[in-house]
């Protein structure tokens, strides 16, 4: 991905319909005020990039919950060999 170019809060409130329109390129349009991100403007597709990542993140489960096979499976694993 290129890198996003940066626009202040200022100038994005001002012209967002031309914004707008170069997001569909740029993907992301970096939001700055005082020389510091505050957030970012996504085109549709970087959006669903974020929301498709954002599903792939770590779930935390309690060992209480896991189930005996996967419990056995873990505590017989060994460091540095696969599974078959």
């Amino acid at each position: 991905m290129a890198q996003p170019f940066k626009v202040s809060a200022t100038e994005f409130a001002r012209k967002f319909t031309t914004f707008r329109e170069q997001v569909q390129t740029a993907g992301v349009i970096e939001v700055t005020a005082h020389n510091r991100t505050i957030g970012a403007f996504l085109s549709a597709a970087e959006l669903k990039h974020y929301q498709d990542m954002k599903k792939r993140e770590r779930e935390v489960i309690r060992a209480g919950d896991i189930d005996d096979d996967t419990m056995a499976q873990i505590m017989g694993a060994q460091y540095g060999k696969a599974s078959p």
